[in-house]
């Protein structure tokens, strides 16, 4: 078991893949409206899906332990043991902002363990995620119109870059964490709605 981290853990028999989601920045991590939606989503669909929060949450900090993000990355190998312990073939990580920076740091040192991965992104920080490290992972981005990172169109040019093939969908008039112009989220269904098409 992960004894050292908070998570949410919808454990579905006879499933051989598994969703990994990881959260944005911010010390609520999986407890935010629209991550609960994310694994509530996933497990309506009769899959097994896991939601992790990352030890910075458990310490009421906003910010990630540091620019290496050593304590996020060793959450996620943890995870992903506990997972392949748990019988199942293939992981899907579903990651929100920091959390796809996280899994792409995680592939940088770890990439050879991982022949059955899946990444998706919600909210491509470009500049940060180690881009490279995604080739063979990455399967979808949602990203917002309006994000500040980028919209679809700079993302496609990103991965186009490592030539990198994965689908890339945006949410019109969206931002970096799917929300209108006054800040309202009211985008964010819509997000997990394209995602759950997507995927499942």
């Amino acid at each position: 078991m992960l004894k050292n981290l908070s998570y949410k853990y919808y454990h579905k028999l006879n499933n051989e893949t598994v969703y990994l989601v990881l959260h944005g920045g911010g010390p609520e991590g999986i407890e935010t409206d629209f991550i609960s939606k994310i694994i509530n989503s996933i497990a309506t669909t009769k899959n097994s899906v896991i939601g992790i929060n990352f030890p910075y949450c458990e310490r009421g900090q906003e910010e990630s332990s540091g620019k290496e993000l050593l304590e996020e990355t060793k959450a996620l190998n943890d995870t992903i043991k506990f997972l392949e312990s748990e019988g199942y073939k293939k992981i899907v990580i579903v990651t929100k902002s920091l959390g796809a920076i996280v899994a792409s740091y995680w592939l940088d040192e770890y990439k050879p363990n991982a022949p059955n991965m899946e990444v998706v992104i919600l909210g491509y920080v470009i500049g940060a995620v180690k881009t490279e490290q995604l080739n063979g992972h990455l399967k979808l981005v949602i990203q917002g119109e309006n994000d500040r990172f980028g919209n679809s169109d700079v993302v496609n040019k990103e991965l186009s870059k490592y030539k990198i093939s994965a689908k890339v969908v945006e949410v019109p008039s969206a931002d970096h964490s799917y929300r209108n112009e006054r800040k309202e989220p009211v985008y964010q269904s819509a997000a997990i709605e394209l995602m759950i098409k997507e995927l499942l």
